[in-house]
């Protein structure tokens, strides 16, 4: 019997079958009842207290009303019609058989009941309210709705699931749906969601990629350029498809900005590169030229002298007298700016270069990586750089760096006494520098800063001390790519680089000690940074070295935010137990087990996608997943003790004696290293 009852009469009863995920989607169900009403009706029975009872099949829409009711959407005494039965048997069977016999709506149904209100007139927004469902999830069914007819009615069909079709929907180009749809039939992992979005966005570009932010998205859709937003991935992400328009256009914008800087600038030449660094093979068919900077005039460092004693004195007032936000504060503020900006521009009118100089360099402009032109902060020459205003070399004088002439240098010595001179006076010299830090300290960082820029001249400078850049172990390895070696690049264009094109090294070490701290202490550590060998976090062997993890500890490296590991670099170069512990970590068995049987270079895909945001999984395993790093590229080795043999004291090192016997020391030198005074004779042999 059907009768009206208020909900507050009703309550739920403890014989309903669904015992789990009660409250489930309740939020949804209750914003769909209040726009469209109870199109159901509750089943229930008699309690003993007069006009109440209790449900034995409704208890989600039950919780739905009275959520209502809370609101206040609905009145406090709503009535509901309900279907009353007398016997509790009969009401358990009835709520078995309406979860039971329950058939989910199939996802194509569904789509199309969407968009067909949406044909009707309705907004996306208006149906989301109406069905309780989000603006974004109603665009996504109505986007399903115009896929590609084999592939609609495949998910209309049950062939296919609701993943693979929102694969498909990335694009709305039904005639690229339908030929990758026709590939994907045959191949053998084919319903993989990842492989599909691949397939389908082969050759597109995305939003966020450094040349289309270069070409700007207005410019591209004005040149007929086509983009399309993908509904199924993050918010506001979009796939460029005209790659060779966008190539095109990025050429075109680089080439007249490199042609507008060799105007202004007056340079021979600046290349444009449309990648997003400068290959160091390009650099190398050229001559790198360093422009000198001129010594400040009489005028000029009175004029310094001046702007940092004023500079100086504002600072302590305001340090010690005006109070933060006042008038004279901001004046004293502002004051310093000036003057910071004036010793700028004397600064810079130090490294001025001659017009007629000017004219045989030039330099490259390229695409950063936040999409921005930059320019290469290095100068180069096609042939070697000549000065039309430098004064002749006199003949059989000095040629510079300490190399002799033919001429007569004083009475002729034997090799020997040469030998045994210069060795005393280099102990003289040895013990000077030893006892002066300061000194010491600019040396080091200039020999190795020395050592960087002429790397490919020879230019001697009688001392041991190198910072060598260290070998790949893979020859012709580049990695220019890559955002580590980008920043590195940057690095490099950033250092101070005015001492190098002075005549001698007494000029430019003189001109390098007058940098001021932080320009030489980026030299020693650029200097310093590219001497590190390779190594990695693997048990044993040559490339093991747990101080090297150390330092990536101090330094808190987080190596997930510079390398991601792709089918290219790793995943397709390992063997397939090494991708599922992988998928194991990230996502437990379940996310191992839903790729146990697939091929090895799908997997590999998989793997790689997942690993960089773009698999269509959980937020949980997608965050886990986009932090995931192989093993040995964690910083996370520990360093052992090594066994190592010692001379016995620094004299017989300095001295080339050998001690009467050897002294063995425990020595913490590296990973399972241990090296004997035969071993340690052959390699200075070697060396």
């Amino acid at each position: 019997m059907i009768q009206s009852v208020k909900v507050k009469n009703l309550s739920l009863s403890k014989d309903n079958v669904r015992k789990s995920n009660r409250d489930a989607g309740i939020d949804t169900l209750a914003a769909n009842i209040a726009a469209q009403g109870l199109l159901q009706n509750l089943i229930v029975t008699p309690l003993k207290k007069a006009g109440t009872f209790t449900v034995k099949a409704g208890g989600r829409r039950l919780r739905a009303l009275q959520l209502l009711i809370e609101q206040g959407t609905l009145p406090a005494d709503h009535t509901v019609p309900v279907l009353v039965l007398s016997d509790d048997d009969n009401a358990i069977e009835a709520s078995l058989t309406e979860n039971f016999q329950r058939v989910p709506m199939n996802p194509a149904d569904e789509c199309t009941a969407f968009n067909f209100l949406i044909q009707k007139g309705m907004t996306a927004e208006d149906v989301a309210k109406r069905q309780g469902v989000t603006t974004r999830f109603v665009e996504q069914r109505v986007r399903l709705a115009e896929l590609a007819p084999c592939v609609f009615e495949a998910l209309a069909a049950g062939e296919i699931t609701l993943g693979v079709a929102q694969a498909y929907a990335v694009t709305t180009d039904v005639d690229r749906q339908t030929r990758v749809f026709a590939q994907m039939k045959s191949s053998y992992y084919g319903d993989n969601p990842d492989n599909i979005r691949r397939a389908i966005l082969n050759g597109t570009v995305k939003a966020n990629d450094a040349k289309a932010r270069f070409v700007g998205r207005e410019a591209y859709v004005a040149a007929g350029g086509r983009i399309e937003g993908d509904l199924f991935a993050t918010e506001g992400d979009e796939n460029w498809i005209d790659v060779d328009l966008i190539e095109t256009l990025a050429a075109s914008k680089l080439e007249a900005a490199a042609a507008e800087l060799a105007r202004d600038q007056g340079l021979a030449f600046v290349t444009p590169i449309a990648a997003t660094h400068v290959p160091y093979d390009l650099e190398r068919q050229l001559h790198e030229y360093h422009a000198p900077a001129r010594a400040l005039t009489e005028d000029e460092t009175v004029r310094v002298e001046v702007l940092s004693a004023e500079n100086d004195a504002l600072i302590d007032q305001l340090e010690q007298e005006l109070p933060d936000g006042s008038a004279e504060a901001e004046a004293a503020n502002a004051r310093i700016e000036a003057i910071e900006r004036e010793l700028e521009t004397i600064e810079d009118a130090r490294h001025e270069i001659d017009p007629a100089l000017k004219s045989q360099i030039g330099t490259f402009v390229y695409i950063g990586g936040d999409g921005e032109p930059r320019v290469h902060t290095r100068l180069f020459s096609e042939k070697p750089v000549v000065d039309p205003n430098a004064p002749p070399k006199e003949s059989g004088g000095a040629t510079g760096d300490g190399d002799a002439g033919d001429g007569e240098q004083g009475p002729k010595l034997s090799a020997t006494l040469i030998d045994e001179l210069a060795t005393q006076r280099r102990q003289i010299l040895a013990a000077h520098v030893a006892s002066d830090p300061a000194m010491a300290l600019d040396l080091t960082i200039f020999l190795m800063a020395q050592n960087v820029v002429f790397e490919q001249a020879h230019i001697p400078n009688h001392s041991t001390l190198k910072s060598s850049a260290a070998g790949f172990p893979i020859f012709g390895f580049r990695d220019e790519g890559s955002m580590a070696s980008q920043t590195i690049d940057d690095q490099r264009q950033r250092l101070d680089t005015s001492w190098a094109g002075l005549p001698t090294m007494t000029a430019r070490f003189d001109a390098f000690r007058s940098l001021d701290d932080e320009a030489r202490g980026a030299w020693v550590a650029y200097s310093i940074a590219r001497t590190l060998e390779p190594t990695l976090n693997v048990a044993g062997g040559y490339r093991s070295n747990g101080f090297h993890d150390h330092l990536g500890r101090l330094l808190d490296i987080q190596v997930e935010n510079w390398w991601r590991p792709t089918a290219e670099n790793f995943f397709g170069r390992v063997k397939k137990t090494v991708m599922l512990d992988a998928l194991e970590e990230i996502g437990g068995p379940i996310l191992r087990g839903r790729y146990k049987d697939a091929k090895k270079g799908d997997l590999a895909g998989t793997c790689a996608s997942l690993c960089n945001g773009q698999g269509i999984v959980e937020a949980e395993i997608r965050e886990k997943a986009t932090a995931w790093l192989p093993e040995a590229m964690r910083f996370e080795a520990q360093e052992k003790a090594a066994r190592m043999p010692l001379r016995s004291s620094f004299a017989d090192d300095e001295t080339g004696t050998d001690p009467d016997e050897d002294e063995d020391t425990d020595l913490d030198t590296g990973d399972d290293a241990v090296i004997d005074h035969k071993e340690e004779e052959d390699f200075s042999q070697a060396a």
